[in-house]
């Protein structure tokens, strides 16, 4: 199985101390998510859990295997989103040539929206200076 996903799923069950609402977070059945924790434990060589027919509890192991796992699928999601947000995000200066009279009207009122960094004034220059 997929290292993420493994960690994903004993997240889920860390956090919530319960495989079937582990299960309805992920939206996978309560089986898979048992087999998921016990191919993780396997794979570590550790138990992470202690289960009862009542209560799922987190070993020493388990509770700083949590605390890793969530920095480390944060992590993840950090770079997911930097990365997506690479060609997202316009950069740069953008320089607009036009009237004064259609720029002021059509062209200023739609760049004053939707920019994180500040609109300068328009510069009165003339093309080629």
């Amino acid at each position: 199985m997929d290292q993420i996903h493994l960690m994903k799923v004993f997240v889920a069950v860390g956090e919530l101390e319960s495989f079937a609402a582990a299960a309805r977070r992920l939206d996978i059945s309560p089986a898979a998510v048992t087999r998921a924790v016990s191919a993780l434990e396997d794979q570590l060589g550790v138990k992470l859990l202690l289960r009862t027919t009542r209560s799922v509890r987190l070993t020493e192991a388990g509770g700083r295997y949590l605390e890793d796992t969530r920095h480390i699928l944060a992590s993840i999601h950090e770079a997911n989103e930097a990365a997506a947000g690479i060609n997202a995000t316009p950069k740069g200066e953008l320089a607009v040539t036009a009237p004064i009279l259609f720029g002021k009207k059509f062209v200023m009122p739609h760049c004053r929206t939707g920019f994180s960094h500040p609109i300068t004034s328009p510069s009165h220059q003339t093309p080629g200076t």
